[in-house]
């Protein structure tokens, strides 16, 4: 469905309508484009270059909201929402009332967001997320000064998105009551309009009478959930995460120590290297002796917590495996001998919301009574294809001036995300089909590769995604995706039946 590029305007007291023609539009928003890009440019590499971690993002926020503070005709609030534990969240609007108009202005949000991950940086490309929201939100704003269309441009900066559903809390808040509309675009290596899953994580710990008993039961479970079979639900996961060293909830790790007390090295080297085929992509070992036994460190490239990859962990897993059932043999943390105590992150994810419980369900009756306690955090629901949106935006890439190259629709879920709490969708138990919304989300993922298949480039959360989000190519994509989504924007504020289009799917 192309959005119409006449479209009809209501004036402020008038039974007539009165028509605005949007057929240069795309040319004026490169053109607001080749004015503002060189500074929201230096922002968003200014956000990679000092990665912070959710909810320490200051100096991010503080670039951002004095930049909007810059602009003419933009109200900014920092930290919006501090007095609500979000420091560093901020919320931005630009309303546009022409002369003699006193209706209600309709209202377009953005979204951004801007957190790093912990000891890898911007490697899932957040820089760009920001860049993206703050861009597209500038370019919108000027279009409504220029053709004289009544409308609000709403901007709310998210932090925390990788570890605490930051919108979560801000939807609580209603942060994004005063629109029904939301935009934002995520960077990843190939460019698709798709669903993202459900997640939640458990966070289990497991105790011992000694350092070994505790390292024993930690890694029982590890890999009970590493051979879990016949998970509910569609495309369901249960992935393990060592809370030790550098972790986060919905990364693979790239460092795993594990030591082994009672064998030789040549034994271990052994045991290890036979492990360690082709499956595991770019894995590495050493094998050291220390005071305690045999040292092993494993480094891999990491990677996103949904994938299937046989990193670090999994290889240390399957070396406990290897030797649990050997005489005389026991494993310990060389960082660390003296805890008894070991903590495990499962990152679960499934296809559909629905499911999630089950899934969760399954893990915990496959654990039985190891953790000496499970707690969780809050659940991410399946974020799904808007109707409307989604394809408004697939359509702006086939012409001349978004030229995105190949932009499909796909079924695959590649990760989650937490603005699945902004659209808050209701699916069909049966059809899985998403039959309403609270907002209408589009959530459009977007391609940095160099290769559009997205060949020999890293994906989301492994380390060397980080350069990636900081290419010339990845800042092109994303001054394109900002004014597709400009457009988008501007062209629903000022036609109310293509407004009514894209919210049909609220929730009535």
């Amino acid at each position: 469905m192309h959005l119409s590029s006449t479209v009809l305007m209501a004036a402020a007291g008038a039974v007539a309508q009165s028509t605005v023609d949007l057929s240069d539009l795309p040319a004026f928003l490169k053109s607001s484009s080749s004015t503002n890009w060189p500074t929201l440019l230096s922002i968003g590499q200014q956000i990679w270059n000092d990665p912070e971690v959710g909810l320490d993002e200051t100096h991010a926020h503080d670039r951002i909201v004095n930049y909007l503070s810059s602009l003419s005709g933009w109200t900014v609030s920092g930290s919006a929402y501090a007095s609500n534990g979000l420091p560093t969240a901020f919320r931005a609007e630009f309303d546009n009332r022409p002369s003699g108009f006193t209706g209600t202005l309709p209202t377009v949000g953005f979204l951004a967001e801007y957190d790093a991950l912990v000891g890898i940086g911007h490697a899932c490309g957040h820089n760009l997320i920001a860049l993206n929201g703050i861009s597209a939100a500038t370019f919108a704003s000027e279009a409504l000064v220029h053709y004289g269309i009544p409308g609000r441009v709403i901007i709310v900066g998210t932090p925390d998105e990788e570890n605490a559903a930051g919108k979560f809390k801000l939807n609580n808040l209603d942060a994004f009551a005063d629109s029904d509309v939301w935009l934002m675009a995520h960077p990843t290596t190939t460019s698709a309009i798709q669903p993202m899953n459900a997640r939640l994580n458990y966070f289990t710990s497991f105790v011992g009478s000694t350092h070994s008993e505790a390292v024993a039961k930690a890694y029982n479970a590890m890999s009970i959930v590493q051979n879990l079979t016949g998970l509910p639900g569609t495309s369901s996961s249960a992935v393990s995460i060592e809370n030790v060293g550098v972790y986060a909830t919905n990364i693979v790790q790239t460092v795993i120590d594990l030591g082994v007390a009672g064998l030789s090295l040549a034994t271990v080297n052994s045991t290890v290297a036979k492990l360690l085929d082709s499956t595991y992509p770019n894995v590495t070992f050493t094998a050291t002796t220390d005071a305690n036994g045999v040292a092993i460190t494993m480094n891999g490239p990491g990677g996103h917590a949904s994938d299937a990859t046989k990193g670090p962990l999994v290889l240390s897993i399957n070396t406990y495996n290897a030797l649990k059932n050997t005489p005389g043999v026991s494993f310990y943390l060389p960082s660390n001998t003296s805890i008894s105590e070991l903590d495990i992150t499962i990152d679960m994810r499934t296809r559909y919301t629905t499911d999630l419980n089950s899934v969760a369900n399954f893990v915990s009756a496959a654990l039985g009574t190891l953790p000496k306690s499970v707690s969780h955090d809050v659940q991410y629901p399946s974020l799904e294809v808007d109707p409307y949106l989604g394809q408004a935006f697939i359509d702006l890439t086939e012409t001349p001036d978004y030229q995105l190259g190949n932009f499909p629709s796909s079924t695959f879920a590649p990760a989650s995300t937490d603005a699945s709490w902004v659209q808050d969708p209701v699916i069909d138990s049966v059809t899985h089909k998403l039959t309403s919304a609270a907002k209408a989300v589009l959530h459009a993922n977007y391609g940095i590769c160099p290769n559009a298949s997205g060949a020999g480039c890293a994906f989301n959360h492994e380390p060397l995604f980080k350069n990636l989000a900081n290419t010339a190519l990845a800042y092109s994509q994303t001054e394109i995706v900002a004014r597709a989504e400009a457009q988008i924007a501007v062209q629903l504020l000022a036609d109310p039946s293509e407004m009514a289009k894209a919210t049909a799917i609220l929730s009535k």
